[in-house]
């Protein structure tokens, strides 16, 4: 209760630092991973809220593929713009959001973390974490599903060295095809952390790359390093509301340096 009473205040704190900035340019791509699994983790929001949050998507704006997205970055309006991205490749989220987004044909990303989807071994202990299958993904593959790719064991690839990464990179690609003849055309990187080592064999594949937060998608934004906004348990509506219009930018910024992150231009 205490935890959850700071997180609160500081959530607040954050919100009231983004009342001077006015609405961010460029669509807004954002990350889920867990729908409606019940663990109490911040990256695991519930049912309710996420449907509540779709709603809100689709009544302020359009949510749009990924590629798209990325290609209609510079036009005026693009505020409006949204991107469901899913991280990782959770059953839940087959099970909850899955439903919900074909019903209402609401194009969406997944970035498929390859081995447990592969073995059935969760990505994280403590349970509720089970992955998707492949023949789950199969069922969701259409026009609506856009597959892509997020290394083979979710290493934070700025502590791994370049072979490892091509190893990574090269076992991810192998089984999303052969499993679902697809090739993947955008990265994810684990955690959202960029990775000096990394980088040329991300650009050398893929056709982007997306980070785990970071500043505004303007038409002249690296397709190698497009920001994201990550959605927590404890947004609620009110704080989802704040991070669609100002991003609240300062709790990101937070969140890197408790992290340990340092962004773009070095590795932590």
């Amino acid at each position: 209760l205490l935890k959850e009473s700071v997180r609160l205040a500081a959530k607040t704190v954050f919100a009231a630092a983004d009342v001077p900035y006015r609405v961010r340019p460029g669509p807004r791509i954002l990350i889920y991973h867990q729908i409606g699994a019940g663990p109490g983790r911040q990256m695991a929001v519930t049912e309710e809220a996420f449907e509540g949050q779709v709603r809100w998507l689709t009544e302020n704006g359009t949510i749009v593929s990924l590629q798209e997205a990325l290609d209609r970055a510079g036009e005026p309006g693009s505020e409006e713009l949204f991107v469901l991205t899913f991280d990782d490749g959770y059953r839940d989220m087959y099970e909850k959001a899955f439903p919900l987004l074909a019903s209402e044909k609401i194009p969406f990303t997944v970035y498929v973390t390859t081995r447990p989807v592969e073995t059935g071994e969760p990505l994280f202990p403590g349970g509720r974490a089970d992955p998707v299958s492949w023949s789950e993904l199969e069922a969701m593959q259409s026009e609506l599903m856009t597959v892509g790719a997020h290394t083979h064991t979710h290493p934070d690839l700025r502590a791994v060295d370049s072979d490892t990464v091509e190893r990574e990179l090269d076992e991810s690609d192998r089984l999303i095809e052969e499993r679902l003849s697809v090739r993947p055309e955008h990265f994810c990187y684990p955690y959202g952390y960029w990775s000096s080592s990394a980088d040329g064999a991300v650009r050398s594949r893929y056709r982007s790359a997306t980070l785990g937060a970071g500043g505004d998608l303007l038409a002249d934004t690296d397709p190698y390093l497009v920001p994201r906004i990550p959605i927590q348990l404890s947004d609620g509506m009110f704080f989802f509301k704040r991070k669609m219009r100002s991003g609240m930018r300062l709790e990101e910024v937070v969140r890197r340096r408790v992290a340990g992150y340092v962004g773009v231009t070095q590795d932590a």
